[in-house]
């Protein structure tokens, strides 16, 4: 977990017992009880009625060794923070996590997500060696993300039998509470369960009455006045008995609709007027400090003050934390605050932006200066903070701060535009990621800040990639490139303008903006501004990227190569592409075995899952790991197809289909081959990549060749357009040497030679090990074929080297080469003295 946690650590700091507290117990033994045996316990009524201060008791009761995370709930909870809090709040329980409870909130964005959530997290649970574990939930009330209940629910529903969920609110729950009463496994405590009956009105006014404890008949006749006007409301009891004894004789019933009036009279008017002051300018906090309230208020004795509000017993809960803490009562609270704004209208904003500046709930940080309209310090916060919040999955989260501004101040601040086109990123909702852009794009150029509007700019430019205005996208990163900006600036333009030259099929211009990209990241060691310019598998095998590749892998690892990231996954990624294009399998995924690593720990990021995923897919085909290989490509597949936007959909869900097709040409299964190719015509649309229409005619291509029909395959290899390939994961290398094997399939060997010669004369050096991609039976074809001087020895040894690699792959598995059932047609056999001769290593090794 982070040392300093973005949210108020007194949300998972438990309250202790109030001072003052009568036993109640038949309360207590039946609360007590509920909690050792049933796997949720609800207590649910209205304000005042001492849920929070049953709680308390209920953990003081608690034995020893009992296992307890606390977690209250703050106003208009979302899921990223209460997952954050309930993490925090098993810290110091130091359960056995498989993935980093820092990573849960990004974890439950993914398809299944929240069920995968509660998976880990009931693991977790489970893994601990406890008699009895509580995981308490206070004022659920305030949890507006009804995903925060479907996570309760599914953990419910798994709950290990040695730990209980406890919670508190004032509205029921939406859980199936019917089902679980039904089947014995739900312990509730209602408004009548709560109430105080006679005897315990009694005890509590000879507690708080002591002058009146030696005359019985006086003390009976309060605890009966006090009881019929109560009805047994804990806030009205303790707020009668603040009042003193003329107050309690009343006879009309006492509510919550009294309670304002009640305190203005009997408790805030009967206070000094310095602690009265200082409690009203304190209201702004939920929880009180010493040196907080001092910062706010002004008042140097704040701590004497505090003091005086404990021995009081003013509507406040103490918390176990190690400064000494108070939190008043959410009644308590709105009756100062109403009081406040009509005495001290003026000092309102000022108190709420103090009480902003050292909060770290970035949440309540915006919400006391969005109260104070203090927009221009709320945008600063979100600013700094909105970074931090995207990298943990708190994009929702971040949406909603930004949904607090009104649209007249979107107006004014593009930086609101931008920051909510930013919220796009991690869904891949490009439609809106564009709309936002092109707001921040004329805002800022409104307000003459050329850096800004170049930025935006360029992330404007993915969303043009994805609606198929190429050309568009295309001139604005030219003209951004010859601007002379900050390094963190250029390093995204460069980034972009990679990018481009893939998705428009400029393979040749994807390594010099990339080198450009590197050596400004270079000059700026920053994680956070590396993690904006990811290196994707799309970029690998255009012309000179894997010394690329190799150098951002080399400078990742040392800016952030101690702890799991997104970005040492990626230099995981580069890792394993290093090794394919070397044509070393076993090498690949070894490294692809760290990524997948660091991804399930950060909880499955979709910025790690695409890389990931179609690496393991092509790299177990080549081992012939049937299941393993489709079983990630078709992961993938039903992500994009069930959680993806449809901007995102809409352009890569072909990519998708065609690498799940290269694994069925790898595996040599024709349905499932013919299958991919179907679902690929299908998804053909107006806004597909330049650079990616040739896998349409390369995937058609490889459905003739496995029905023997050559000419036809070999035409459509020849029709495509160099700068059309899709150099995404050496497709254009893989075309390549696919046409070549057709040619010589047609015995036009001067042709099929002509095409395998840049590959193998050393003209790709470096990356013409993905020559295995071609899969084994093309490369045995070629090895053995009669090229009588048309390839130089050399280039026919190379051939050769490919060729061993792909068996020596298969053989580690413990399989046979050559599958059963294979979808090409059978080799011809080779030509008298076109025998394969191997070097001695890779005979052993394919012995």
């Amino acid at each position: 977990m982070n040392a300093a946690p973005p949210f108020a650590v007194t949300r998972i700091q438990p309250p202790r017992r109030p001072p003052g507290w009568v036993d109640r117990p038949r309360l207590q033994q039946r609360l007590f009880q509920a909690a050792q045996d049933q796997p949720l316990t609800v207590l649910c009524a209205a304000a005042g009625y001492g849920k929070t201060a049953a709680l308390a008791q209920l953990i003081h009761e608690l034995p020893p060794g009992t296992a307890l995370a606390w977690v209250g709930a703050d106003e208009d909870e979302q899921l990223p923070g209460f997952l954050a809090c309930l993490c925090a709040a098993c810290e110091p329980l130091q359960l056995p996590w498989r993935v980093s409870p820092d990573a849960l909130a990004t974890l439950a964005l993914a398809d299944r997500g929240l069920r995968e959530v509660a998976g880990v997290l009931v693991n977790a649970l489970a893994g601990l060696d406890c008699q009895r574990g509580l995981l308490v939930i206070d004022d659920a009330h305030r949890i507006v993300d009804r995903r925060v209940f479907d996570l309760l629910q599914m953990v419910v529903e798994r709950l290990p039998a040695h730990w209980g969920i406890v919670m508190a609110s004032r509205a029921e729950p939406p859980l199936t509470l019917a089902r679980w009463r039904a089947s014995g496994h739900l312990a509730e405590f209602r408004q009548a369960d709560l109430q105080f009956d006679a005897d315990e009105v009694q005890a509590l006014v000879s507690r708080n009455r002591p002058e009146a404890a030696a005359d019985e008949h006086e003390r009976a006749e309060q605890a009966r006045s006090l009881l019929a006007r109560t009805q047994g409301w804990a806030a009205g009891l303790r707020l009668s008995l603040a009042a003193g004894p003329g107050a309690a004789r009343g006879h009309e019933r006492l509510t919550q609709r009294h309670l304002f009036d009640f305190l203005a009279t009997e408790v805030l008017a009967d206070m000094p007027a310095r602690l009265r002051e200082f409690l009203l300018r304190s209201a702004v906090l939920p929880e009180l400090t010493a040196e907080r309230c001092a910062r706010v208020t002004g008042m140097e004795d704040a701590a004497a003050l505090l003091d005086e509000v404990d021995r009081r017993g003013l509507f406040v809960t103490v918390l176990a934390a190690e400064v000494p803490t108070l939190r008043l009562h959410d009644l308590f609270r709105e009756f100062l605050e109403d009081r406040l704004r009509r005495d001290h209208p003026a000092e309102w904003p000022a108190l709420l932006c103090r009480a902003a500046e050292d909060e770290p709930d970035v949440v309540r940080a915006v919400g006391y200066l969005v109260r104070a309209e203090a927009w221009g310090p709320a945008l600063g916060v979100l600013g700094q903070r909105a970074p931090q919040l995207l990298a943990s999955g708190g994009g929702s989260s971040l949406a909603q701060l930004l949904a607090q501004f009104p649209p007249q101040q979107y107006e004014q601040m593009p930086d609101l535009w931008m920051l909510r086109g930013l919220t796009a990123w991690p869904g891949y909702d490009f439609d809106a990621l564009m709309h936002c852009m092109h707001q921040a794009v004329a805002g800022y150029a409104a307000a003459g800040r050329e850096r800004d509007a170049a930025l935006a700019s360029a992330h404007l430019c993915a969303g043009l990639q994805h609606m198929g205005r190429f050309e568009e996208g295309s001139r604005i990163l030219v003209r951004l490139s010859r601007l002379s900006l900050d390094d963190a600036a250029m390093a995204f333009i460069h980034y972009g303008v990679a990018c481009d030259a893939v998705v428009c099929g400029r393979p040749a211009d994807v390594a010099p903006a990339l080198g450009r990209m590197l050596e400004t990241l270079l000059r700026v060691p920053d994680p956070g501004l590396w993690q904006q310019c990811p290196l994707q598998i799309m970029m690998a095998g255009a012309p000179d990227t894997a010394a690329q590749m190799g150098r951002y892998a080399d400078a990742i690892l040392t800016v952030a190569a101690t702890q799991p990231s997104p970005l040492r996954a990626g230099a995981w990624h580069v890792r394993s592409w290093q090794a394919l294009l070397a044509g070393q399998v076993a090498d690949a995924l070894d490294w692809l075995a760290r990524s997948d690593d660091d991804y399930q720990w950060l909880g499955c990021p979709r910025m790690i899952q695409t890389d990931l995923r179609m690496l393991q897919g092509l790299l177990h085909a080549l081992r012939g790991e049937a299941g393993p290989a489709m079983a990630a490509g078709q992961a993938l597949i039903d992500d994009i197809r069930r959680a993806a936007s449809p901007s995102h959909r809409r352009v890569h869900e072909p990519a998708m289909l065609f690498n799940q097709a290269r694994v069925a040409w790898l595996l040599q299964d024709p349905t499932l081959l013919r299958q991919m190719a179907a679902e690929l015509a299908r998804a053909r649309h107006a806004h597909e990549w330049p650079s990616g229409l040739g896998v349409h005619a390369l995937c058609d291509a490889m459905v003739a060749f496995t029905e023997g029909r050559f000419e036809a395959g070999v035409q459509l290899l020849q029709a495509l357009d160099d700068r059309l390939e899709c150099h995404f994961l050496c497709t254009g290398l893989q075309r390549r040497v696919l046409l070549a094997w057709g040619l010589l399939r047609l015995n036009q060997l001067d042709a099929a030679a002509r095409w395998l010669q840049p590959l193998l004369a050393g003209a790709a050096d470096g990356e013409s090990g993905a020559i295995i991609l071609a899969g084994e039976q093309v490369l045995a074809d070629l090895a053995s074929a009669a090229w009588q001087g048309r390839l130089g020895a050399a280039e026919v040894e190379r051939l050769a080297e490919g060729l061993a690699r792909v068996r020596r792959a298969r053989v580690f598995t413990g399989l046979a080469t050559g599958t059963p059932g294979a979808v090409l047609p059978s080799p011809p056999a080779p030509a008298a003295g076109a025998a394969i001769v191997l070097p001695a290593a890779e005979r052993a090794a394919t012995a």
